[in-house]
C-alpha cells in the first residue's frame, strides 16, 4: 500500500477512536429542585450562620458512563437566591456589604482536574468565581448510588465538601461578627440524558 494510503488509514482510525471516546462521555444535568450548596460560618450572636444557595444549573460529565468517575463539573448559581431563612438577614447578605447581588449576580464553580481517590470518591480541583473575583477551591467528592426514578431516567447523587475564605473574594464587612472561613457542602442530584 502506498504511504499516502497508509497515512489515510491511520488518520481514519485515529479520528474514529477520538470520536468514539468523545461520544462515550455522559453529561448528567443537575436537578435544580434537589441540588444546592449549604454554606456555614461562625456568627457571634447565634454561633453559626447557615446559608443555602440553590444550584441554578449544573453538569457532571462522567467517563464512559461510569457515574462514579466524574471528569468535569460545572455549577452555576444566582447570588440573589442565597437564603438563611431570615428575610432581614438575607437582605443584608445580598447588599453591597456582602455578596452585592445586584452588581455580581452570578456565582460559578468549574473543575479543572478531578482525581479518583478510590471507587466512588474523588478530589476536585477547580475555581470558584463570585463577587468579581476568581479563586482556587478544592472539594472532596463522593458519588452515591445510581437509580432509575419514576421519570424513567437514571439519577445519581453527588456530594462534596470544601471551604474558602470570604475575604479572598473581597467580602470583608463585619469580620469580627461573621467568620471569614466558609464551609460548604455541595449536593447535586444529577440526571442522565
Amino acid at each position: 500500500m502506498p504511504r499516502i494510503g497508509q497515512l489515510a488509514v491511520i488518520l481514519g482510525i485515529v479520528f474514529c477512536w477520538a470520536a468514539a471516546a468523545a461520544a462515550a462521555d455522559t453529561t448528567w444535568t443537575s436537578d435544580p429542585a434537589r441540588s444546592k450548596v449549604s454554606l456555614v460560618t461562625s456568627y457571634v450572636f447565634v454561633s453559626k450562620l447557615n446559608m443555602m444557595l440553590p444550584i441554578e444549573s449544573g453538569t457532571v460529565v462522567t467517563d464512559n458512563d461510569a457515574w462514579t468517575r466524574p471528569v468535569r463539573i460545572e455549577l452555576h448559581f444566582e447570588s440573589v437566591a442565597l437564603t438563611t431563612g431570615n428575610a432581614k438577614r438575607d437582605a443584608d447578605l445580598r447588599s453591597d456589604k456582602f455578596f452585592d447581588t445586584e452588581r455580581y449576580p452570578a456565582i460559578t464553580y468549574v473543575s479543572r482536574e478531578i482525581t479518583e481517590t478510590k471507587p466512588g470518591e474523588f478530589v476536585v480541583k477547580g475555581t470558584l468565581s463570585m463577587h468579581g473575583m476568581t479563586g482556587e477551591l478544592d472539594l472532596q467528592g463522593r458519588a452515591f448510588d445510581e437509580q432509575r426514578e419514576n421519570d424513567g431516567k437514571r439519577h445519581v447523587h453527588y456530594e462534596a465538601t470544601g471551604n474558602f475564605r470570604r475575604t479572598d473574594y473581597g467580602i470583608t464587612y463585619a469580620k469580627g461578627i461573621i467568620g471569614d472561613n466558609i464551609n460548604l457542602d455541595v449536593m447535586i442530584e444529577a440526571i442522565a440524558p
